[in-house]
């Protein structure tokens, strides 16, 4: 994994996440900029699925590599999923909420990204 790229992430992440509960708070839906945000950090974590795949021989001897790249993999699908889900939930607050949950999820996956990166389990 690439530092930058991975600090990168998680910036973006925290972003999204503190857009979406500010929204969630205030009772509004999804809006462009959390939709913008969210498509940035969707881009992010492909090109972090890229790199890892390319470079998962790169880590540390005693990493699974099925288990990281199911990992990689994992993440691509939350974001779009709960996406989804927030525009189909734009009458309510909780459309944000979803969106909400999803950041903090990939936050505590890309953790764990890196912890088996780096042969920690």
């Amino acid at each position: 994994m690439l530092a930058p790229l991975t600090f990168a992430l998680v910036a973006a992440l925290v972003v999204l996440a503190a857009m979406t509960a500010l929204s969630t708070v205030r009772g509004r839906p999804i809006d462009n900029p959390t939709f913008y945000v969210g498509c940035v950090v969707e881009a992010l974590i492909v090109i972090q699925l890229v790199v890892g795949i390319v470079r998962s021989g790169d880590g540390d001897p005693q990493m699974s590599a099925g288990l990281f790249i199911a990992y990689l993999a994992g993440l691509v699908a939350v974001l779009p999923v709960a996406g989804f889900w927030a525009i189909a939930e734009r009458e309510s607050r909780w459309g944000t909420g979803v969106l909400l949950v999803a950041a903090l999820g990939l936050l505590v996956m890309v953790a764990r990204l890196v912890q088996i990166w780096n042969g920690q389990g």
